[in-house]
């Protein structure tokens, strides 16, 4: 290995990065912006990486197993000793379905691609993912596959590309890189922030800066002190503005990411200059001790807030202090007894990859399937909470033996709702998935009034007759067509009833709620295909009500859902603990109504004018059901109501039935139906 200068301001920059994102973690009040710590890590790895191996490619030196072999000692064992006790505790206090999701995520890291799992999966600032245990293994595996990468492309573009044509080149891709990651962020925040093509120009940024340092330095060129002390401050200057001005609502990481990257490069180029003064404080003892334990704080920081927060909902001081003191202690004695003895132990290059690296893996990955193959193994809790656990995953079961009579009527699906014994369908379920989650309502329904029942739908579009989801300017083909099929079939029927479900609030917001992975959700028609919320808005209002319009029109009888309220938790995961651990767990699980009714509020007086308009319409005012002013509930009849946080089970839809069939409202549909 080649030698490089010690650098003990670049320890100090490190136990800065990592404090800004423990205390964003532990507080996002506090520092809205601490989590471009991991930003400034990404430029530091990339300068550290690239300092090491670009002299060993150029003096002929360099080897690819001694360079993974290094990284696999450095990294791993501490990441197996987090892992292996983030399954240890999630085994004995996560709920069947979270285990079961930890077991995937476990499966994901184990391979260095869990931000791919975590963007399909997840928001890095939605409340759901606090209780993540290896969320932050995110940004682990993005380094990975840097290093995977990178090597290979440095060590061609050093033997067959001269200087000065890299060096355009190296220019040229940061631009194109920091482009396309604005654009991502932009178009796919949730792409553009864990993925690793939006993410690459950070660490090339601290590898530009190593090349850049190892040219000047063979050509004897140094600046002046001053250079170094302004470059100091300036980096510093942008670091500081940026943790001020930057939060989770801005555009990220992008631009905003780019200006955080270079003002880390610029401190790490100040510290050439020993003396200067931003280099002095990073050289701080205290700091650089911080720094050498950085990467296990890193480490260890999340999976002991996740826990914490699991139980105990409400972080407060309290939190922030016992969370503090784990981790450090952890940090501490894995730093002496694993992550540095492990360093500089002495193995046989081929039992480094086998006992490090391809043994743990494939434990890891056989331990992960088995969980998920096993539901999370909910056998571990008592018969009460499994009680719960299996209703809150319930689904309606098919009848097989109309499946292939009813194969005709596409997009609808071959599963005949309500009575078995009809001939036709005579009622229709449209909508997105919460239409669907309705289906056991629309089964009781027609089991009591004699009628069959299909569903047809699409996840995320709305039933409305013109216009759809559009996806950077262009509708998307998968939603206009099933409802264009839907709507035919159902004018061209002898149906009488329509029953239509939404997530109403998200196409009049256009976001999902801030608890959620996922982009804006975006309306368009063919005179406007723009993405805004005005656009949303107006292709939402005109097309249900065109779909209402056709329904009355063609002598059917329009039945509409009211949005199911969504939480900032998993009411079911809350119940499921409280049955095991009352100590820990909240009093309740109910959500706070307010939020939901702020938000609900624009689709909800659309509704009511429509049937202010449409007498012939009907609303199942499920919000009525479900929020009593001031709660929304999580069970009705002790019976958990959702599968998770916004979607009811079989068993909340039935729920919701009999709730509603017993109340006052439901008069006029009797009479419809009877």
């Amino acid at each position: 290995m080649t030698n490089i200068k010690y650098r003990p301001d670049v320890d100090g920059l490190r136990a800065i990065a990592v404090l800004l994102v423990i205390i964003f973690h532990f507080n996002k009040e506090i520092l809205p912006g601490g989590f471009i710590g991991v930003d400034v890590f990404f430029v530091i790895s990339g300068f550290i990486i690239t300092s090491v191996i670009y002299p060993q490619m150029k003096s002929g030196t360099f080897s690819f197993l001694s360079f993974y072999e290094r990284r696999v000692k450095r990294i791993l064992p501490l990441f197996y000793v987090v892992a292996v006790l983030s399954l240890a505790f999630a085994y004995f206090l996560f709920s069947p379905n979270d285990f079961s999701s930890f077991s995937d995520s476990l499966r994901y890291s184990s391979v260095f691609i869990s931000n791919v799992y975590f963007e399909k999966n997840t928001g890095y600032f939605a409340p759901s993912s606090e209780t993540m245990p290896l969320l932050n293994i995110w940004s682990l595996s993005v380094e990975e596959q840097f290093y995977f990468i990178w090597p290979i492309v440095l060590l061609l573009s050093s033997r067959y590309i001269s200087g000065k044509l890299a060096m355009k080149l190296l220019i040229t891709s940061l631009a194109l890189m920091i482009g396309y990651s604005q654009y991502l962020a932009l178009s796919e925040p949730s792409e553009a922030y864990f993925l690793i093509q939006s993410r690459a120009f950070e660490m090339l940024i601290g590898a530009s800066l190593a090349l850049a340092l190892h040219q000047l330095k063979k050509r004897n060129i140094f600046y002046s002190s001053l250079v170094y002390i302004c470059a100091g401050f300036i980096g510093m200057f942008l670091v500081v503005l940026s943790l001020l001005t930057i939060d989770k609502n801005d555009v990220f990481p992008g631009i905003n990411a780019a200006v955080v990257c270079l003002g880390a490069a610029l401190i790490i180029f100040s510290g050439e200059e020993r003396k200067a003064p931003v280099t002095k404080i990073l050289s701080m003892p205290a700091l650089v001790y911080l720094g050498k334990l950085s990467y296990s704080l890193y480490l260890f920081h999340w999976p002991v807030q996740a826990f914490y927060r699991y139980y105990q909902e409400a972080f407060g001081v309290k939190g922030f202090v016992i969370c503090s003191v784990l981790t450090f202690l952890l940090s501490y004695a894995s730093f002496k007894l694993i992550e540095n003895p492990a360093r500089h132990l002495t193995v046989e290059r081929k039992y480094v990859f086998i006992g490090y690296f391809l043994v743990p893996i494939l434990l890891f990955v056989f331990v992960a399937k088995n969980i998920e193959k096993n539901d999370g193994y909910p056998s571990r809790f008592s018969k009460e909470s499994m009680a719960l656990y299996y209703d809150s995953v319930s689904k309606i079961e098919a009848n097989n033996e109309v499946r292939k009579q009813l194969m005709g009527y596409e997009p609808f699906r071959p599963m005949l709702l309500g009575d078995q014994s009809v001939s036709k369908p005579t009622a229709f379920l449209w909508g997105d998935s919460h239409a669907e989650h309705f289906q056991s309502f629309v089964d009781q329904l027609g089991k009591k009034y004699q009628f069959g029942a299909l569903y047809a739908g699409q996840g995320g579009c709305p039933p409305i007759a013109a216009g759809g989801r559009v996806r950077f300017g262009e509708l998307e083909e998968h939603c206009y067509k099933t409802n264009e099929q839907a709507l035919k079939t159902i004018l061209d029927s002898d149906v009488e009833f329509v029953f239509l479900g939404g997530r109403w609030a998200v196409y009049t917001q256009t976001t999902l709620a801030e608890n959620e992975a996922g982009r804006h959700i975006f309306l368009g028609d063919e005179s406007d295909r723009s993405e805004s919320l005005e656009n949303n808005r107006r292709v939402f209002d005109k097309g249900l009500e065109q779909t209402i319009d056709l329904l009355v029109k063609n002598g059917k009888t329009p039945i509409v859902f009211g949005q199911v309220p969504s939480f900032p938790f998993k009411p079911s995961n809350c119940l499921v603990k409280r049955a095991n651990y009352r100590w820990a767990a909240k009093d309740n699980c109910d959500a706070e109504y307010e939020p939901f009714k702020q938000r609900y509020s624009y689709a909800s007086n659309l509704l009511l004018d429509l049937q202010k308009n449409y007498p012939e319409m009907l609303i199942i005012d499920i919000p009525s059901l479900a929020c009593n002013g001031e709660k929304c509930v999580s069970s009705l009849d002790e019976r958990p109501l959702y599968s998770d946080n916004n979607h009811i089970n079989a068993v909340g839809a039935k729920a919701f039935y009999e709730t509603y069939m017993r109340s006052d409202a439901s008069e006029e549909l009797k009479q419809k139906l009877s």
